[in-house]
């Protein structure tokens, strides 16, 4: 087994392992800073929508429903790219947990 501890690990899986880089500025780095900078563009667009969905009187409880999934989904995201931001500053160790993996854009 290798060992990760100078490795990056990326916001995405490989199977269903957490995948990992060597630092520095190659094209899969980043291929990950774009991927986490569109997860939290993401988590804010899904906010603003869920917070008009809310003040809308007229919102169905299935509308309602279906904002809150999207932002639990994106809530997740934005941790994700935090845990991993914290992992390049050594604020905190690898800790991949069920659920925090992303497996990409699509819900």
């Amino acid at each position: 087994m290798h060992d990760t501890t100078q490795l990056r690990r990326l916001p995405w899986q490989e199977g269903d392992r957490p995948a990992f880089v060597s630092p520095g500025d190659g094209i899969v780095s980043r291929l990950a800073d774009a991927f986490e900078a569109e997860l939290i563009e993401t988590a804010r667009s899904d906010a603003r929508r869920a917070r008009s969905l809310a003040d809308d009187a007229g919102a169905t409880p299935p509308e309602l429903r279906t904002a809150l999934r999207f932002v639990a989904h994106s809530a997740e995201d934005a941790i994700l790219v935090a845990v991993l931001r914290g992992e390049r500053l050594g604020l905190n160790s690898p800790e991949p947990s069920a659920g925090a993996q992303t497996g990409g854009p699509g819900r």
